[in-house]
C-alpha cells in the first residue's frame, strides 16, 4: 500500500477548502481516541493518530506515528522521493514533522 496515496485520500477536497487549520480539526475529530495501522511495503507498519494525546497513548515509536498535523503536512509534499525522505528521517531520529518558517537572516541571505 502507498502510505501517501492513503493519507491523500483522507483528506479528499481538504486543499479546497482553503483553511488548513478547519481540515485539521476535521481530521482529529474523526481520529480521536483511534489509531489506523498502516502498512507500506516501502516504510513498513505506520500509524495515524488525532493528536500528540494520542501518540503518547499509543505507545508506538514516534517515527512511526504520524498526528493528523503530521499527515497534512506529508501529503503536500509533490515530490515521492522526498516524501520517502521524511519518512526515514522520522524513523531514524524518532521524529515529529513541523512547518520550519524561514528565519530574518535566511531570507536575507537569499535562503528562503
Amino acid at each position: 500500500m502507498n502510505i501517501e496515496a492513503y493519507i491523500q485520500s483522507l483528506s479528499v477536497g481538504i486543499e479546497d477548502k482553503g483553511n488548513v487549520s478547519e481540515s485539521e480539526d476535521s481530521l482529529r475529530a474523526v481520529l480521536k481516541g483511534l489509531a489506523i495501522e498502516l502498512w507500506s511495503d516501502s516504510q513498513g507498519r505506520l500509524w495515524l493518530v488525532a493528536d500528540e494525546a494520542d501518540a503518547a497513548k499509543l505507545g508506538e515509536p514516534r517515527g512511526t506515528v504520524y498526528t493528523a498535523a503530521e499527515a497534512r503536512h506529508v501529503v503536500t509534499i509533490a515530490d515521492p522521493g522526498t516524501g520517502a525522505e521524511v519518512h526515514r528521517w522520522k524513523r531514524a531520529f524518532d521524529g515529529r514533522v513541523h512547518d520550519i518558517l524561514p528565519t530574518k537572516k535566511a531570507k536575507a541571505g537569499g535562503l528562503e
